[in-house]
């Protein structure tokens, strides 16, 4: 049934947000969306979505996009690992954010759904489940820092009394990964016989299909102030790739790599990337710091408090990513 009511969506040609703004499409919903780029937006849309240029460090964008709207999905991020990423992350991911919640507080917006990320979250447990916000922000990845700054100030804004939700997606695969982001990096560089060798890192992986209709439910049925992991499958680097390089018909990694040479090269990288103004990306101290890290996540609360479950296997979601990745 078609909603009467618009829809604002942030980071909307980003890869959540381009399966998000389909599926609203497909359902009838009207859709706006702020936008950096018109152009990107209307060569995936078409001209059935209204769209408002501008970017989300500046207030009066975010204020001109979210006047007369009832509901506001906050996807727009910056997310790349590496030293010299650190002031678009704050100004993106901070400062927009802060930017959304006080548009949405003067605006009287009913519903602002906020996706951060289960990346922030840190346990001692073998999974990580909705309650382990740490009470401080991650050490040593600029990325989460800011996102775990700016969930802190959605909280803070949601015990104000903003109707305002935490959606907190693992690491979501798909087609349409564009950029690519860092996991999906991960699927194109096997693609491109570009990874020899892995770490032993823990990490959840899950649909991009199966986090939008996550983001949905939240929509529907979240409770303000409340985070709700989206994620499905918990694995080892090297199981993932080893699935993956089978329907890729690739070779898989060879090795895993001691976690101190990893160190080594993710520091000299970073000191690459900062002096030479580019490199440091694939790999960093962040992605260093992290790669011996396990990232499993209980999303048994997603389950019981939404009624959503992932529909798409392992198999599935890396057919379909693969299979994508592989024209790019």
């Amino acid at each position: 049934m078609a909603s009467s009511s618009p829809v604002l969506v942030t980071g909307g040609t980003g890869f959540i947000g381009r399966h998000l703004v389909r599926q609203l499409q497909q359902e009838r919903t009207p859709v706006r969306l702020l936008v950096r780029s018109a152009r990107k937006a209307e060569a995936l849309f078409g001209p059935s979505v209204e769209l408002v240029e501008g970017d989300l460090t500046r207030a009066a964008d975010v204020t001109a996009a979210c006047r007369g709207i009832s509901r506001v999905f906050h996807l727009g991020g910056y997310y790349q690992f590496g030293l010299r990423h650190r002031t678009e992350l704050w100004q993106t991911n901070v400062v927009g954010t802060t930017h959304v919640l006080e548009a949405c507080r003067r605006l009287g917006v009913e519903r602002l759904i906020h996706c951060s990320t289960a990346g922030v979250l840190k346990s001692n447990h073998a999974a990580r489940t909705h309650r382990d916000f740490p009470a401080h922000p991650p050490a040593g990845c600029y990325y989460k820092i800011s996102k775990w700054h700016a969930e802190q100030a959605t909280l803070t804004a949601a015990r104000q009394g903003l109707p305002v939700v935490i959606a907190s997606p693992t690491a979501p695969l798909g087609p349409g990964d564009e950029r690519p982001t860092p996991t999906g990096r991960m699927l194109l560089d096997l693609v491109k016989g570009r990874f020899p060798v892995c770490t032993r890192t823990g990490l959840n992986v899950v649909a991009v299909e199966d986090v939008v209709a996550g983001l949905l439910a939240i929509s529907a049925q979240g409770q303000a102030g409340e985070r709700y992991i989206l994620g499905h499958t918990n694995l080892w680097l090297v199981e993932l790739l080893q699935q993956a390089a089978r329907h890729a018909q690739v070779r898989p990694p060879r090795a895993v790599v001691p976690w101190p040479l990893v160190a080594v090269g993710g520091v000299l990288a970073d000191a690459w990337g900062w002096l030479g103004g580019s490199g440091g990306d694939r790999l960093c101290w962040e992605t260093a710091f992290f790669a011996r890290q396990r990232q499993f996540f209980d999303c048994s609360h997603s389950h019981e408090a939404l009624g959503w479950r992932p529909k798409k296997s392992l198999d599935e979601t890396l057919a379909a990513a693969i299979a994508w990745f592989t024209t790019r």
